[in-house]
């Protein structure tokens, strides 16, 4: 009776490749395709189901907005946090001369909200205020945690 009901429903009772396509799988897990068909639904994809996605952290940037001048004696730089997170950042920065020289140099840490900006305020000291022709900042913010 069964022979006769996979008969009538198009469905082979075992696994037998007629030459027009292959299985890429096993024989022992297969289930027998449609014979009244010329596509090819005797085919095996596994599927893998992850909710876990990857955590990793990327690095910030950093940008002067403004750098120091004797009415205004600090520099203002604006850090940029890229990730899906809260994450805390290195920044470093330099008040340099018209030569390009490094005056002073400091590096800071801020927390920058997820996908946000903040911004940091690097103090000059009165000795420096008239060497400073511009500020530096490393354009990567290292991520910290």
């Amino acid at each position: 009776m069964a022979a006769v009901v996979l008969a009538l429903t198009g469905f082979s009772s075992g696994h037998k490749s007629s030459g027009r396509h292959k299985s890429s799988h096993r024989d022992s897990d297969s289930g027998g395709g449609c014979s009244s068909s010329r596509q090819n639904h005797d085919s095996y994809t596994p599927r893998t189901t992850s909710t876990h996605r990857s955590s990793a952290l990327r690095d910030g940037t950093a940008l002067v907005v403004s750098c120091a001048t004797k009415a205004i004696p600090y520099a203002t730089v604006e850090v940029t946090n890229p990730n899906s997170r809260q994450a805390t950042f290195e920044v470093e920065f330099a008040f340099a001369d018209a030569a390009g020289t490094a005056l002073s140099s400091q590096t800071k840490r801020i927390t920058v909200p997820a996908r946000g900006t903040s911004n940091i305020q690097v103090k000059a000291s009165q000795s420096l205020l008239a060497e400073i022709d511009h500020c530096q900042v490393e354009p990567e913010a290292d991520l910290v945690n």
